[in-house]
């Protein structure tokens, strides 16, 4: 079956001396996956088989694809070359019919979150956050915590989306 314990513990290293550091909310936020689910993986939680989430967590740490068995195995995780995938931007094409300044700023830098907010009448809003292109490791950790300020503020949006609008007096 594997050594689960072991593959969250890992994942849990990974993602602590990751950089710029991570933490399980941004795990979430990344992998669009719940923190009950981040929080399982990383406990070691016995599932299956190899999952997505897996798969997806394996790569936001910057692990090679097979890592995941490896680890599962007994072994250790290797790390990524850029050899060894393409980079984001070459494997998310841009839809047809964005304006092209928004087509080229999101392929420009490094992805460090996405959101989508629900609006009133069925609407939704992508906000896409991206660190400096080529930005060294503290610029993009000076990003990554902006964004960490900004997400409470625009999910805020999305939870007042739920409640009745106010009535004109």
């Amino acid at each position: 079956m594997g050594d689960w314990v072991r593959l969250g513990e890992a994942f849990k290293t990974a993602r602590t001396t990751h950089s710029p550091r991570l933490t399980q909310y941004d795990v979430q936020r990344a992998l669009d996956i719940s923190r009950a689910t981040v929080q399982n993986i990383e406990r070691g939680k016995e599932f299956g088989k190899v999952t997505p989430s897996h798969q997806a967590y394996a790569r936001l740490v910057g692990w090679t694809e097979d890592s995941v068995d490896t680890v599962l195995a007994g072994g250790e995780p290797s790390l990524a070359t850029p050899s060894d995938a393409a980079p984001p931007e070459q494997s998310a094409p841009v839809p047809d019919g964005l304006p092209l300044l928004v087509a080229e700023e999101l392929t420009t830098g490094q992805l460090l979150a996405t959101m989508v907010i629900k609006l009133p009448g069925g609407g939704q809003a992508v906000v896409v956050a991206r660190g400096k292109e080529g930005g060294t490791p503290e610029e993009i950790q000076a990003a990554l915590e902006a964004w960490k300020r900004a997400a409470p503020k625009l999910e805020e949006i999305d939870v007042r989306t739920d409640e009745p609008p106010e009535s004109a007096a």
